[in-house]
């Protein structure tokens, strides 16, 4: 398998065009660690120059572990950010995820113009390519909900962590070099693995998924595409479909 990556460093440029499908997912919207003012920035972006779609695939919110009673302005700004984004002609597409799993259950309804499906299909130059969260990969937290609950803490404690050394001591610890230890690098590959083999029983040219917090773009030797879209935690990615399938950060 090859990796293919196709990565911008400006925030301010446009990577897509208004025939293009982006993907983003794992906003965790609720977290006192999301990047919601940026993920709002983002939003504003694709307003001002829209592609043809914007698919959430996965954990927009965090309900394992939020008080939404709590919640700021800036969250519903997002929302209606959103909202004013399939108002205005792009259309939207939520494909909810483990940490957001409550909307699972209205799969398949249309809310006003927003879609709600528990996958989704992008038809784009004569392929196929397959969108959804990714949980239904990872057995780990399909199997030990409670656990998955306490290492999903875990993580946003090591976020935290990283913004207090990067403030008190100039001292930058990306939580995405935490990731690339032996174990996670098992479970990011055991996801993508069970995600190809997926996508070639479905009969689709790619799959792209969420889940893992883990950008990447690769190709296997029966030329399936699989791409993950990333988070809003700590690396602001997401994916363009388009001529090419590529992974941007904002």
């Amino acid at each position: 398998m090859k990796p293919v990556f196709f990565i911008s460093t400006f925030i301010s440029a446009i990577n897509w065009t208004n025939n293009d499908t982006l993907v983003v997912s794992d906003i965790h919207l609720g977290t006192k660690d999301a990047k919601t003012e940026k993920f709002y920035a983002f939003l504003g972006l694709l307003l001002d120059n829209p592609p043809k779609r914007l698919i959430i695939a996965g954990d927009l919110f965090e309900m394992w572990s939020t008080n939404y009673k709590n919640i700021g302005e800036t969250e519903y700004r997002v929302i209606r950010k959103i909202i004013e984004l399939s108002q205005n002609g792009v259309k939207v597409v939520y494909v909810p995820g483990n940490h957001d799993r409550a909307f699972k259950a209205f799969k398949k309804i249309t809310l006003g113009e927003i879609k709600l499906r528990d996958e989704y299909i992008i038809h784009n130059d004569h392929k196929k390519y397959l969108v959804i969260h990714g949980d239904e990969f990872d057995f780990f937290t399909r199997n030990h909900i409670i656990l998955s609950i306490m290492l999903d803490q875990l993580y946003i404690l090591l976020v935290k962590m990283g913004s207090w050394m990067k403030k008190l001591f100039n001292i930058n610890i990306s939580v995405a070099a935490k990731k690339n230890s032996k174990n996670y690098q098992k479970i990011v590959k055991r996801i993508r693995n069970a995600a190809i083999l997926y996508a070639k029983s479905r009969e689709v040219d790619g799959i792209i998924i969420g889940h893992t917090h883990w950008p990447e773009v690769t190709e296997d030797k029966r030329g399936i595409v699989y791409a993950n879209s990333g988070d809003w935690l700590d690396l602001c990615t997401y994916v363009v479909v388009g001529e090419k399938i590529k992974v941007e950060y904002f």
